[in-house]
């Protein structure tokens, strides 16, 4: 445990955690791959107590700097032993990639998260994994012009080229097996729901109605950020999850930045920018949202 990012885990111990947890559901810890400096990504796989093909994943900790997500998607394991869980668990199985960015989350902990957001955020060769998703041909007009950067020192830098990194490649093909029918990527902290670009309006008006479920079960609510217009594809893991996988993906992120402002006014390093000193709050805000979208999403027939 590195004192100064109390109360959250260092990596050896965030594994065990999960391994220990999912061991208790029946489920199986692997890694689906390598991050650049050779550390393994990880996946915690629940089976589905029914007879079902389908599955879900949630995912975490793209950004090296956003510990919450992966107490979130803890939260979430936790979660599948209670009623709404175990519904969950009778409908999909249940796969939690707990911390994409092992290598950025390493680099955080070992500077006690004071730095350059951008320097946490990116993986080790400077790239933004959340810009570097294969991205779908935009035909719309608008461009949003911040989102992703082909600037190297940015914090949104893209990479040299689409799924240039292996945490991105080798996700991009556990996605292909995995075939999941609805995914939360979650991150901090905005405190919304993103949902993936769409240009028909039966599917933009879907994920409307999905984060209104998920809205409805937090006791903070979040608000969707979305545009039917004023969007663009940014290489982002949702827009690559719907159009390539078919899979109804939405990106929740915690601990609204006005909480965050509210703790610290001045926060004493990058790292409370984005984490709550209160994990315990905004796992038990968020956990019943990302249950209840996967709950909606299984009721609809994959996305076209």
């Amino acid at each position: 445990m590195v004192d100064e990012l109390s109360p959250y885990p260092d990596l050896p111990t965030l594994h065990a955690r999960f391994a220990e947890e999912g061991h208790a559901l029946g489920g199986t810890v692997g890694a689906y791959g390598q991050s650049v400096e050779g550390r393994d990504l990880m996946m915690l796989s629940v089976p589905a107590t029914a007879d079902t093909e389908r599955s879900v994943t949630v995912c975490a900790n793209i950004h090296g700097i956003e510990y919450i997500s992966s107490e979130v998607a803890f939260g979430v394991v936790r979660a599948l032993s209670t009623s709404l869980g175990r519904g969950l668990r009778e409908r999909a199985a249940v796969h939690v990639l707990y911390c994409l960015n092992p290598d950025g989350r390493a680099r955080c902990a070992a500077a006690a998260g004071v730095g350059r957001v951008r320097d946490f955020r990116k993986n080790l060769r400077g790239v933004d994994l959340n810009r570097n998703f294969p991205r779908p041909v935009d035909t719309g007009w608008f461009r949003l012009p911040f989102t992703g950067s082909d600037d190297e020192d940015a914090a949104t830098y893209r990479g040299p080229a689409e799924a240039s990194e292996p945490e991105v490649s080798q996700l991009c093909t556990a996605l292909d097996e995995l075939r999941p029918w609805a995914s939360v990527n979650l991150h901090s902290f905005m405190g919304t729901f993103i949902p993936p670009r769409v240009a028909d309006r039966a599917t933009y008006r879907t994920y409307a109605r999905l984060c209104r479920a998920a809205a409805a079960a937090q006791g903070v609510r979040y608000r969707r950020l979305a545009s039917h217009w004023f969007d663009s594809y940014t290489g982002e893991q949702e827009d690559h999850q719907h159009h390539v996988h078919k899979t109804w993906a939405v990106c929740v992120e915690s601990f609204p930045v006005t909480r965050s402002i509210r703790q610290h006014l001045r926060a004493p390093s990058a790292f409370w920018r984005f984490n709550p000193r209160d994990v315990a709050r905004w796992v038990d805000n968020d956990v019943p949202a990302v249950l209840a979208f996967l709950h909606a999403a299984l009721d609809l027939p994959r996305p076209v």
